[in-house]
């Protein structure tokens, strides 16, 4: 059996760039709230995947802990981290909401929280 990609992947990061086809390399271990969860048959890492919706983008989260792995899966830290690093990062200056003083994302006008707040999520 040939290595899996799993190991390349970061801890979390959207389907689109995973390699193609690695999605279906992993079988389904369980259904819940907008995601499933899925194990690589190689490796046998788990892997939590949102279910294709067109209003948002599919979030693939590696799992630890698989008693709870959608709490791990929807972790805000974890995917606010996600949508920062698809920004590239903090730029000049401070967020533009009132009263902040945290560092604005690259690109726009307020830091990562209130962009989250405005339901940035890439």
């Amino acid at each position: 059996m040939s290595p899996c990609e799993c190991d390349r992947l970061g801890k979390t990061f959207y389907l689109d760039e995973a390699p193609d086809g690695w999605v279906s390399g992993l079988v389904e271990d369980a259904t819940g709230n907008w995601k499933t969860l899925r194990h690589c048959a190689r490796c046998r890492r788990s892997f939590s995947v949102d279910v294709w919706d067109n209003l948002q983008h599919q979030v693939v989260a590696a799992v630890d802990d698989v008693a709870h792995w959608e709490a791990e899966a929807d972790s805000v830290g974890r995917r606010q981290e996600l949508l920062l690093r698809s920004r590239g990062g903090t730029g000049e200056g401070t967020c533009a909401w009132a009263g902040c003083r945290g560092a604005r994302v690259r690109g726009v006008a307020y830091c990562l929280d209130h962009l989250w707040e405005s339901g940035a999520r890439r």
